[in-house]
């Protein structure tokens, strides 16, 4: 009678430690998103911006021509504008995207105590993707507070690199189960959907 007590013990503890295992190699809904996105090419429903600059590196080099996505949508808060902060300067957030190139331009004019007399980014234009384009998924982030979906054109002459964004920002941080996932790809589906 006991060694049928030990057995049922042992079978039990191998059930639950391949119960775990299964449980552990099942793929996380944020995994699940950007494996669905990514790579995936997507039709402009609503026109996307990008800021096109140059930046200096903390080594020097330049990077001519780089393009960041400026769009964020939220639930609550509408759309506005929005250029992430480089090597250590704040975002650059607006709702009217006339001001951008200037905003930034502000941001990052060289510091009196600055090593380095130069500018590190130097805007240069805006550029808009138009509705009924077509543009490639080339990365996909689901973070604590936001999703962003990178793109680049497809067969561009850039191969992967970026030409814009498109981020939906979450008031509160995303849950682990990803539960907002509709509530997110409604928001994305307004300005892309997938072809």
């Amino acid at each position: 009678m006991a060694m049928t007590a030990r057995f049922r013990t042992a079978a039990a503890v191998v059930a639950a430690i391949v119960a775990l295992g299964a449980i552990g190699t099942a793929e996380s809904p944020q995994r699940a998103f950007t494996s669905e996105w990514q790579g995936r090419t997507v039709v402009i429903r609503q026109r996307l911006y990008s800021l096109v600059f140059n930046e200096r590196g903390t080594m020097g080099h330049t990077y001519a021509g780089r393009r960041e996505g400026l769009v964020v949508v939220t639930p609550q808060d509408g759309v506005y504008f929005e250029f992430p902060g480089r090597q250590h300067r704040d975002d650059v957030s607006l709702r009217d995207l006339g001001g951008m190139i200037e905003a930034v331009d502000r941001e990052y004019v060289a510091d009196a105590l600055d090593l380095r007399g130069y500018r590190k980014v130097e805007p240069l234009s805006l550029v808009q993707y138009d509705p009924g384009g077509e543009l490639v998924v080339v990365r996909a982030e689901v973070l604590k507070d936001l999703v962003r979906l990178t793109f680049s054109q497809p067969g561009g002459p850039g191969g992967d690199d970026p030409v814009s964004s498109l981020t939906v920002r979450w008031p509160l941080p995303l849950s682990k189960a990803f539960t907002e996932r509709q509530q997110v790809e409604q928001l994305i589906g307004r300005y892309v959907e997938r072809r």
